[in-house]
């Protein structure tokens, strides 16, 4: 039981990391090397950056 949920805390964990490291920054564009590119077609041009800051709390 323990190592499920420390499995399921590792799971949240990554994913976590990976959507704020998706995100624009101001002037910096890191996102882009992880291939962000690709996912503001799929949410429109402004999609991307409303939907990974509305889950992640940034604002």
């Amino acid at each position: 039981m323990t190592a499920l949920l420390v499995g399921f805390h590792v799971l949240v964990g990554v994913v976590l990391i990976g959507l704020v490291l998706m995100q624009h920054g101001k002037g910096a564009d890191a996102g882009a090397a992880f291939g962000s590119g690709a996912s503001s077609t799929v949410f429109g041009a402004r999609g991307a950056a409303t939907f990974l800051s509305r889950a992640t709390g940034a604002e």
